[in-house]
């Protein structure tokens, strides 16, 4: 699910070393079952893995595996070239600028050298652009609770545009006061806008921002640097003199190639049927994650603060820090406290999002692959684990734009994601049967009708929410998973989760979290569901006529 990196806004954070029982997992069989379950689990999430970010060696380690698993369970590799793998092209971007430097100058008011440093005095959100802080001049843009007053796009053009911050400008609210600064199109001519938030933040929430970030476009745009600043260094680039200083640095954005490809894994199940075994069923998970915060956070602190006021992570957008909530979260950090002593960690091990994904792919083949030859689907299954869904669906989207086979011959599609949560004490309306569902009937009232039928015939159905799927939904999920990749190019696609919860991207989503017996419900639906739209004698009636698959996506 969709990428808030691991935001990390709280009180004491920090995380648990992950739990690692991932030497040699035990061998899985063709029955889904609890224990193949957290035997892949454990391994994808493992701390090893390094929150498997796009491009890095914990992603491409997780690609292999899934690549591994598949040969052995006698799939037929799918990916370029006849092989496991469908390379996407993804960059990283960083920030090389370590310091600032003004030279002494009286005309600004300026009698000696000033020098700001990165991470004391400024974080640099990365992002590719070819402007740089050499010789460029600083002026005052207005405060970051004030937009009607912000200097307008002529002053702003080349130059530092400097923001200052407010007693406002806190908790929930910050967030967006700092993106309408950073994103306002006054400023878009400006050399780099510096927003004074620095102090107003958590340390850790800032650090990670200045974190890379890979991006599949390496083009350098004209825009502006974007930094945040302390309220000291705001005062200090702009100094107190008339004409504004100074300033210089030697360095610029990086755009460097990531240091492991970032792949999708595909390969392909044949169906029995010699006439349609030329048509496919998808079946898709990520098997990225958001990766190493760079500040240790408290594991039972984050997770008592999130229970208490963040009940859907990264994704809780406000929440109202009390006396009464304060009291509540030191409560539960000091249970958790009796049980274990406190526990560090970085990583954001990503267990629900999304190696429940992960390993149900991985489960449905082997399941599949272990079934007598003439039981087989008479349609091929098209297993694809994507890289990049938290970059913005990139691996999915490149998947379908570079399809490894006729995209039109692709008859439905379905996602899970997030699969392996969703109880009570989740979120408000959780419970055995919770199942979020996302796009069943978007393009196609049947494949809706197969997916409803699929479900019936379990012990014990899940009921279908699909409050998600409204169209004007704020939470835009419809857009905000791999089936909509899919979907863009007419084919009938579904998003399944069991929704989002207080480890959402963070460093607590982990293995140890996930329930079992629940998540194999799930994919024994999703079997089914498989089955039965790969056994039909004709593909899932589509209702719509094709759009623009290109097109921007509405909710």
């Amino acid at each position: 699910m969709r990428k808030v990196r691991c935001l990390l806004a709280t009180l004491v954070m920090a995380t648990l070393p992950a739990v690692s029982p991932a030497q040699r997992p035990a061998p899985t069989t063709g029955a889904i079952t609890i224990a193949d379950l957290r035997s892949r689990l454990f391994r994808i999430a493992d701390d090893s893995m390094l929150g498997r970010e796009t491009g890095s060696a914990g992603a491409s380690k997780t690609a292999d595996y899934v690549a591994a698993e598949f040969r052995r369970l006698g799939l037929s590799p799918a990916g370029d070239n006849g092989g496991w793998f469908q390379v996407v092209p993804f960059w990283v971007v960083g920030s090389g600028i370590h310091g600032m430097i003004s030279k002494a100058d009286a005309a600004a008011g300026q009698s000696a050298d000033m020098v700001i440093v990165a991470d004391r005095d400024f974080v640099v959100i990365p992002r590719p652009t070819k402007a740089t802080l050499d010789n460029v001049v600083a002026v005052a843009g207005g405060s970051v609770d004030d937009p009607e007053h912000w200097i307008d796009a002529g002053a702003a053009a080349g130059k530092l545009v400097v923001i200052t911050g407010s007693d406002s400008a806190v908790g929930a609210r910050l967030t967006p006061m700092l993106m309408r600064a950073l994103n306002s199109p006054r400023f878009a001519g400006a050399r780099a806008i510096a927003v004074a938030v620095l102090d107003r933040m958590p340390r850790a929430a800032a650090i990670d921002m200045g974190r890379f970030r890979v991006t599949r476009d390496s083009t350098r745009s004209e825009g502006p640097i974007l930094m945040l600043v302390t309220e000291r260094a705001a005062a200090t680039l702009i100094g107190t003199g008339p004409a504004g200083r100074r300033w210089h640095s030697d360095s610029a954005i990086t755009v460097e190639p990531v240091p492991y490809p970032a792949r999708n894994v595909v390969g392909v199940l044949r169906g029995r049927d010699p006439v349609l075994r030329g048509e496919y069923v998808s079946v898709t998970g990520h098997n990225d994650h958001v990766g190493v915060c760079r500040t240790g956070v408290d594991h039972d602190s984050l997770r008592a603060f999130n229970r208490v006021l963040r009940p859907m992570g990264a994704d809780t957008r406000t929440w109202n820090e009390t006396p009464e909530a304060d009291a509540q979260i030191a409560r539960l950090r000091d249970s958790l406290r009796k049980a274990h002593p406190a526990r560090t960690d970085s990583i954001c091990n990503g267990a629900d999002d999304d190696g429940t994904g992960t390993v149900a792919i991985l489960e449905l083949a082997e399941s599949f692959a272990s079934m007598p030859a003439p039981q087989r689907p008479r349609r091929s299954v098209l297993f694809v684990s994507h890289t990049g869904e938290e970059r913005g669906l990139v691996g999915s989207a490149w998947y379908t734009d570079h399809a490894t086979v006729p995209v039109d011959s692709i008859v439905a599609e379905i996602d899970e994601d997030m699969i392996g949560r969703g109880a009570a004490d989740d979120l408000p309306k959780g419970g055995p049967t919770y199942l979020e569902v996302v796009g069943a009937r978007r393009l196609s009232k049947e494949f809706g009708d197969l997916l409803e039928a699929a479900n019936a015939k379990q012990p014990v159905p899940f009921v279908f929410n699909y409050e998600f799927d409204v169209p004007g939904h704020p939470l835009q999920y419809y857009c905000r998973a791999d089936h909509y990749s899919y979907a863009r190019y007419g084919i009938p696609s579904v998003a399944f989760s069991r929704g989002e919860h207080l480890d959402y991207h963070q460093v607590t989503d982990e293995a140890q979290y996930i329930d079992y017996p629940d998540m194999m419900r799930v994919i024994n639906m999703v079997r089914s569901a498989v089955l039965s739209i790969a056994n039909l004698d004709h593909r899932p009636k589509v209702d719509l006529p094709k759009g623009d698959p290109h097109a921007t996506c509405k909710q």
